[in-house]
């Protein structure tokens, strides 16, 4: 019964002090990364600059490469691309039969039909 209780009290020890270190290390964690405002003028509406890293920017639309790439992800070989006014079309071959994908002309090419 003694054995019982005594290890009981080191599991409790245990945890509170790991509790007490966990606190302490999270005030050394670093703040959350926000937008630069930046004050152009007297005018009162503020300015965010966004910086993009090594020249990539986020495409307004689906492009016929970034459908293509993407269709060959799912596993669509030899693909031919057709582009409309609205929706991206790759057609090729999936497991030895002729597939087509549609994707909106959308930012990350969602998939359509």
């Amino acid at each position: 019964m003694a054995s019982l209780s005594l290890k009981l009290l080191a599991v409790g020890a245990a945890i509170s002090i790991g509790a007490i270190i966990g606190a302490n290390t999270s005030f050394a964690a670093p703040a959350i990364a926000s937008p630069v405002i930046v004050q152009h003028g007297i005018s009162s509406a503020p300015l965010v600059d966004v910086q993009y890293r090594y020249g990539h920017r986020p495409y307004r639309a689906c492009t016929p490469g970034q459908a293509a790439n993407k269709a060959s992800r799912l596993g669509i070989r030899n693909p031919r691309v057709v582009v409309r006014r609205n929706v991206v079309r790759v057609s090729g071959w999936k497991r030895g039969l002729r597939t087509s994908v549609v994707f909106a002309r959308a930012p990350g090419c969602p998939i359509v039909r």
